[in-house]
């Protein structure tokens, strides 16, 4: 498991030297971070979101789950990382405001707009999925009337 020491100060070149003293309960598992996240993501932003496993993140003497927010379309699955969401450690408390919920939208938007334009037919299912012992169902064609 990644573990990710923010607001450290790193020199360009030469020798760095970390004296880490850190001490900390775990409370809340990555996993429970993680489903934690993915409830709030399919309830609250989209369906279309689920989260990834976390990331540890020691900063300013508090550790969280940093968990990646995931936006998928179903014709191409996984799009891309859409934002990240914070759970203590200690406690479970998501940092989850409306306004990172605005801003996981606004970049799922973004990379929407960026995937190609939907071509019905354009996949083609393999013969060996396709069932020999069924007749294929009828093409229903509709008129402007219906």
């Amino acid at each position: 498991m990644a573990i990710l020491l923010e607001h450290v100060a790193i020199p360009e070149r030469g020798r760095l030297e970390l004296d880490i003293q850190q001490s900390f309960e775990i409370k809340v598992t990555a996993e429970e971070a993680r489903r934690k996240v993915n409830r709030w993501l399919l309830e609250y932003v989209s369906y279309m979101m689920h989260a990834d496993p976390p990331t540890l993140v020691i900063a300013d003497g508090r550790a969280v789950w940093r968990v990646p927010a995931i936006f998928t379309a179903s014709r191409v699955g996984e799009v891309g990382t859409v934002g990240l969401v914070d759970v203590e450690v200690d406690n479970g408390i998501m940092h989850n405001s409306e306004l990172l919920k605005e801003q996981i939208l606004q970049c799922a938007q973004t990379l929407a707009a960026k995937l190609p334009a939907y071509q019905p037919g354009h996949l083609k299912i393999a013969d060996e999925y396709i069932p020999k012992d069924m007749p294929q169902a009828e093409i229903l064609e509709l008129d402007d009337t219906e």
